[in-house]
Parts: C-alpha cells; structure tokens; sequence
C-alpha cells in the first residue's frame, strides 16, 4: 500500500487482493457516522456475496452507522439488493459505472468490479477536498436516482422501462393508439386539433374505444376546436358523465393530436395530410413515450389549455364582462397557438434530426458528425422538457432551491469563458461577437460573496447571454458588468447587480410590457419560457430582475439583483476582456 505520511492528505493505491481488502475494510470500519456508496450493477455481489465483505457491511447496521448506497438494480442482482436494503437506504440509477465510497474522512475508488470476485486494485485518499468533492458528487447522483423499493417492486411486476420512441409506421401508430386506450384505468386526455380529426376519429372507432374505457369509469376529457360539423356527436359524447368536450374558440395552427394515458403514457401524432378521411392514411409519425418528465410536461400543456376553455366557458355566460377581460382572453389564445405550435416545431425539428442521423449511423457515414448531431439534438429536447418541468413548479409552489454559499465573481468568469470558447468555435467571416467582463476594483472573496442556488444562478446567466446572442446579427458586443452595493439590499446586507447589455436589435415594442410572462418571445426558435422562469428564479432568491431598450437605439440591457452575504463595500470599477 502506498501512502503519504500519517500527517499529511495524501492519495495512494492498495494492489493485490489482500492489501485491496484490507484497505476496504479499514474503510469501512472507520466510518463513525455515516457511509456512502456508489458502485456498478455487479458490487451487490461483491458486498453480499463474499463473507469477510458480508460480515463489515452489516456490522455497519449494528454500529448505527447512517449508510446510503446507489448502484445499478438488475434482474441478476435482486436477492443481493434486497439484503442491502436491511442495511443501508439504497437507490437505483440506470447505466451506473465507476465505483466508489466515501466516509466521513476517507475517500476509496475502484474502476472495474466483477461479480462476486474480490478486488485486486484501490484508490485511497484521506484529502479533505476528494472528500469533499465526492460527497457533493454523491449527492448530486442520489438526487438523479429513483428508490431501489421503487425498482425492485418494477422488475417484480414486470413493469416496462420508461421508453421514447418514434414511430413512422401509421398502421403501427394506430395499434399503439388503440392499445394505450384499452390500456386505460383512470383517465384519458385527447387534444384533437382539427375538425376532420373528430370525424376520422368517430369513423375508425377511436371514439367508441373512448365510450367503451368511459363505461369502465374512466374519465375522459377531450379539447378540440369550435366546429359545427360535429356538434351532434360532441353532444352525444357530453351525455356520458365520464366524458367532457370543450372547446377552444380558434382553431389550431400546429396539426399535432395528443394522446395521455393515465398520466403515464403519451402519443403525439402529427398529421401528414389532414384530408384523408382513414387514420393511417393522414398520419405521419408519433412519438410514444412512457418516460415520466415527457408525459408530465405534456400532462401540463393539456391542464393549461383546459383551465383557459373555463374562462371560455364562463365569457359566454357572462355579456357585462369588460372588453379588457375579452383582449387578455384573446391574447391568452394567442399565445396558445403560438406555444403548441413552437412546442410541436421545437419536438419534431430535434426529432427528425435524431432520426435522420441514427439511420446514417447503420451505414457508418460520418459517424462522429452524426453522434454529435444526435447528441445536440437531444440536448435540446431536454431543455424544453426542463423548461416545461420548471414552469410547473413555479405554478404550483414547488421551486426548491439547493443554497450555498459561493463567490458570484468567480462564477461570472468560469460561465463567460465557456461562453467565450464555445463562440470561438462558432464564429464564421458574417458574425462576430465579443464578450466583456466588468467588475467591481479590488473585489476580494467574501465581497461577492452570496448564499443562493448556484445552477439556477448559471441558468438566469446562461439564458440572458443566449438571448443576447441569438439577437446580434452581425459583429457585435456583449458587455456583462457585475456590481456590489453596500446596506440597501433586501437583507440588509447590501446586493451584487449583474448587468449584461448587448448591440443586438433591441426588444419590439409589442413584447416589452409582458416581456416576463409566459410564451412571451421574439423569435421561432423558443418556447418564450426562459425569460419567465429566469425572473421567478430570482424572486425566489429574494432579488429581482428587470429589462429595457438601450438609449442609444442599439440592443437591450438585462439586469438583476440578489442580496449578499453581509460584507464591506469596495468601490470603483475597472473592465476586463475575457
């Protein structure tokens, strides 16, 4: 075993199965109040498995040792799980590799296990920051993974994985929409976007599978257009006390149809050619999905669109009603359509891209091109899930913050020089644009200092400078300016400022009264969402944030506040280029 001097941090390697084991079971014995463990699908072996590992692990329980081990939980592993969940709370995380434990001092890593077999070769380090770092980095796994009770009662169920999926064949589109009816216990929402829709619904039988689930107490809420070529049906459909139609006043401009299961499965169907009077012959593709941030997130767009057909509802009831009440309800369904129809190009743009390159994968042409493709792709299907996701939580009360303390300056400079590399990479001879750092003078560590949610302030940050960039045409400038006050912040305390002011083409007239509300944006490229989440980000931190045109008719200025941890004032400024 090789290690530093007793007194002094160090790191070293155990080799050989007796010196690996040793150093493992000093470890673990060592621990005084608690132990974390983050190992492949094949450490429940190794822990359970083998008796000198067997015997350190459950005297760890009867030490009152508080563990928490994540891991990958397989059909293979199930008895070895289950006897650590007497131990230990354990989590399940998919595609789990590398493996390590840390205490409250000491720190132990692995690279590969096999099962059942003792290892012949550790990592031991007793630094203070690998052991902070892998608590964090523990920490930030046990928040991603799901309980292993949860797993293990799945795999004995034979629940299926959560899937995506897309599908081009309409007859197997069809089988799906038909199954995932049947499949129903407790609700079904539909959004039907055109009139012909409701009519090759009614004739190919999908309205009778509707009234079938209804008779089996499911419940059933439908949304389409105001038509009258229908009415008749909708009426009988409105009967059943399980089923309800409502209308939205215009009609859509995205020829998408949504389908949520028991808010736990989804179809999106698009609409290749809406005059076919056959379902398979109309559709083009669907994405199937069981996993649960996409159906959530579509389960929020329906729950939006369905409070806004009540207030629908109610204005026909109501003839003394204001014409200010009419306009807001107007521009409501404007953003409507503008929403489902940028969330149906923002779903299918990164989709057939997804698509289009995993076919040219088979083929191995430009591999590496296509992987990054695929992966870019999906990065933006994952920011429209999150943005939907934190809309959510922001409605219903439920943004957490995960505070601490952190100095804003050193994060300004790590997010602008990522900014500042990544635009390098893109700039082409047509575009050009620089980025600039100003800062308050003889800033020390505690004078920007701020107890806040360090990625939620990355994302605030990362959403102005992207906004600032999509707007600048040509050759342009970005100046980012933070600022620190003394004694009149919300706290007391005082506050730090961030200013980022760019040479873009400014903010329209027509956006800037609502700029901070929901699916408020200027171009087809975004959901409108990011500013709003941003400005509720900050109110949540007990800042806030505000927008205006530059005077001098070129570009727009963003800033917000957030109070500081209590600090001495150090003024005058000085810029710096990053």
């Amino acid at each position: 075993m090789h290690y530093f001097l007793d007194k002094m941090e160090g790191i070293g390697t155990a080799e050989g199965l007796e010196e690996s084991t040793k150093t493992i079971l000093n470890v673990l014995n060592n621990s005084r109040n608690s132990l974390l463990i983050c190992a492949d699908q094949y450490w429940p072996s190794v822990a359970i498995g083998i008796d000198v590992f067997n015997k350190a692990m459950f005297d760890l329980k009867k030490r009152d040792i508080k563990c928490r081990f994540i891991t990958e939980i397989t059909k293979e592993n199930l008895a070895f799980c289950k006897e650590l969940l007497k131990i230990a709370e354990v989590h399940h995380l998919p595609g789990l590799k590398g493996n390590f434990a840390v205490n409250e001092n000491e720190y132990i890593a692995s690279a590969t296990m096999k099962n059942l077999q003792l290892l012949s070769q550790v990592v031991y380090s007793n630094s203070k920051a690998i052991v902070e770092q892998h608590h964090f980095f523990f920490e930030n796994l046990w928040d991603k993974s799901i309980s292993a009770i949860e797993k293990i009662d799945e795999i004995e169920k034979g629940i299926v994985p959560e899937i995506i999926d897309v599908i081009k064949n309409p007859f197997e589109i069809r089988n799906i929409y038909f199954d995932i009816l049947k499949s129903s216990t407790f609700e079904i929402m539909l959004i039907l976007t055109t009139s012909t829709v409701f009519m090759r619904e009614e004739n190919d039988g999908i309205m009778q599978s509707l009234i079938d689930s209804s008779n089996k107490n499911v419940k059933i809420r439908i949304i389409t257009p105001t038509f009258t070529n229908s009415e008749n049906e909708i009426d009988n459909l409105n009967q059943n006390k399980n089923i309800e139609v409502r209308h939205i006043e215009s009609p859509f401009d995205a020829q998408i149809n949504m389908l949520v299961v028991d808010r736990k499965y989804s179809l999106i169907v698009e609409l290749k050619n809406d005059t076919k009077q056959k379902f398979t012959e109309a559709v083009g593709s669907a994405v199937y999905s069981t996993s649960k941030p996409k159906v959530v997130s579509f389960v929020t767009i329906f729950e939006t669109l369905w409070k806004q057909t009540e207030l629908y509802e109610k204005l026909k009831d109501a003839d003394k009603l204001k014409e200010e009440y009419i306009r807001k309800l107007r521009l409501a369904d404007k953003a409507k359509d503008e929403f489902v129809n940028i969330a149906a190009h923002e779903l299918r743009t990164p989709t057939q891209s997804i698509l289009t390159f995993a076919n040219l994968l088979k083929y191995d042409i430009n591999k590496n091109e296509s992987i990054e493709a695929i992966h870019r792709n999906a990065k933006r299907l994952n920011v429209l899930i999150k943005n939907i996701l934190d809309v959510t939580r922001i409605e219903s009360d439920k943004l957490l913050l995960q505070q601490e303390n952190f100095n804003l300056n050193d994060l300004l400079i790590t997010v602008i020089k990522d900014y500042t590399r990544e635009l390098k990479k893109s700039h082409s001879h047509k575009r050009h644009i620089k980025l600039h750092y100003a800062l308050q003078k003889e800033i020390r560590g505690p004078d920007a200092l701020v107890y806040a949610d360090k990625e939620r302030i990355v994302q605030v940050i990362s959403n102005l400078l992207d906004n600032a960039i999509k707007f600048i045409e040509k050759d342009g400038l970005i100046k980012i300016t933070l600022k620190i006050s003394k004694g009149d912040g919300p706290n007391g305390y005082g506050y730090a400022e961030i200013i980022i002011k760019d040479t873009g083409s400014g903010i329209s007239e027509e956006i800037l009264p609502h700029l901070f509300t929901k699916f408020s944006t200027r171009s087809f490229q975004g959901t409108g969402l990011g500013l709003y989440i941003s400005k509720n980000i900050i109110v949540s931190h007990g800042g806030s944030m505000s927008a205006e045109n530059n005077k001098d008719g070129k570009g727009a200025t963003f800033s917000f506040i957030i109070p500081l941890i209590k600090t001495d004032l150090i003024q005058n400024s000085f810029g710096v280029s990053v």
